[in-house]
């Protein structure tokens, strides 16, 4: 028997929907992030998201904040990475 209830499936579907925009507001202006497709940027970000829930988390701005430091620790260019770039560039 499945574990959860309608009402808590539609509750959790909510809870990520409201956390995916706090976090997309910041994310679609992230300097850092900026180098990645929109459509990657989506779908990792509810990656994250829904990992957080599965976890057990309820909360929308720590669900956002730590899908937001998820993110950028995948998809954010190294420090490496910037400074090859920046002298390759000069």
């Amino acid at each position: 028997m499945d574990p959860f209830l309608p009402e808590q499936v539609q509750m959790t579907d909510t809870i990520v929907s409201v956390a995916f925009d706090k976090a997309w507001r910041f994310v679609e202006k992230d300097p850092l992030l900026a180098h990645n497709l929109k459509t990657v940027l989506h779908s990792r970000l509810r990656t994250f998201l829904e990992s957080s829930i599965s976890k057990g988390e309820r909360n929308v701005l720590n669900l956002a904040n730590e899908a937001i430091r998820s993110l950028r620790a995948e998809l954010a260019p190294s420090t490496e990475q910037q400074a090859a770039c920046t002298s390759t560039a000069i």
